[in-house]
């Protein structure tokens, strides 16, 4: 598949759900370990995905770790588990596409970590609740913390780091965040990207971002269709949302500037597509005019959720690098 194929079904064309079921099967597959690279879907020891550079910015400017959770890519069929099996190579596999065009924006801070863990199924997102839903969720989130904590271990016991992460991966780094994440270790959080779902900040222990380089603070954003009207679970004013083009919390409509490098990442061997998307804060959420790619014509959805990294790359790219260079600087 190629890039610019992925950005249209991202953008929610299909929605991965034909053909999916709620009859799936109670069943734990082994935990895994994360004190072997089997279970890591990136790591510094190995050579993989999150290697990849789609701009002239280098890797690893900083030498600032990022700790990435991937968003939901295991949609069973009728008669498969809740929870995915970290062992499986096609669910392996599929961990390819966040790691490659989701996780790069971040590595220019420093190497990316990033675990295989049992996802829970999309169908605890298109099912009524139940136990068997709850347990697969539950399990996902053991296996993040796990992996974040092991992480903590290989990384040096005074450096800073960067949390990152999407969709599912954004639940499990919310509720690690608020309920498991030492208070002294806080300070060592240069920002935290938690992108692609409702974020309550009134229950978050970091503020939100309001301006490019504030550090130390809370980064997050829902995309949607300029005019969408969405209907959120918490009260506006404790959604925490910055905007990804000019990094406040300012209702100001921003159009990204020509050849400034804050485009989206559309096409392997393109670079950034420039102007692709604009962004306006509008009732808990981002709204951005239809995306300026070939093809988005096509586009009937008016949720852009599985492009909220995709179409502001570039600039979250710019922005990972301001706000570590602030922190080190605050440091010294």
């Amino acid at each position: 598949m190629t890039l610019r194929e992925l950005v249209i079904l991202s953008f929610g064309v299909l929605l991965h759900s034909c053909g999916l079921s709620d009859k799936l099967v109670v069943n734990v597959p082994v935990t895994p370990d994360y004190t072997s690279t089997q279970y890591w879907a990136a790591h510094p020891e190995m050579q993989d995905g999150s290697d990849t550079s789609f701009t002239s910015q280098p890797r690893n400017q900083f030498e600032v770790p990022v700790f990435f959770v991937s968003p939901t890519v295991y949609f069973p069929k009728k008669g498969q588990l809740w929870s995915a099996d970290p062992r499986s190579e096609s669910f392996r596999n599929s961990f390819e596409t966040p790691i490659v065009f989701q996780s790069t924006a971040f590595n220019v801070a420093g190497p990316v970590y990033a675990p295989y863990y049992r996802q829970a199924a999309y169908q605890v997102y298109t099912t009524p609740p139940s136990a068997a839903s709850a347990q697969a969720y539950e399990l996902a989130y053991n296996d993040v913390r796990a992996a974040f904590f092991q992480f903590l271990k290989e990384i040096p016991s005074s450096s800073p780091f960067i949390l990152a992460s999407h969709s599912q991966g954004t639940d499990h780094l919310v509720k690690l965040v608020k309920e498991d994440l030492d208070r002294e270790l806080l300070p060592r959080v240069v920002a935290a990207y938690l992108i692609g779902m409702e974020v309550n900040a009134c229950e978050m222990p970091l503020p939100v971002a309001e301006t490019p380089t504030q550090t130390g603070a809370l980064i997050s954003w829902r995309t949607y269709k300029e005019g969408f009207e969405k209907r959120n679970k918490f009260p506006v004013e404790c959604i925490a949302i910055t905007n990804p083009l000019d990094w406040t919390t300012t209702t100001a409509k921003i159009t990204p500037k020509a050849g400034a490098n804050l485009g989206g990442l559309v096409k392997p061997g393109d670079g950034l597509v420039d102007q692709i998307a604009t962004a306006q804060i509008y009732n808990g959420v981002i709204w951005s005019e239809r995306p300026k790619i070939r093809g988005a014509r096509l586009l009937r959805t008016k949720n852009y959720h599985k492009g909220d990294i995709n179409l502001y790359y570039g600039s979250i790219q710019q922005n990972v690098i301001a706000r570590t260079l602030t922190y080190l600087k605050e440091q010294r």
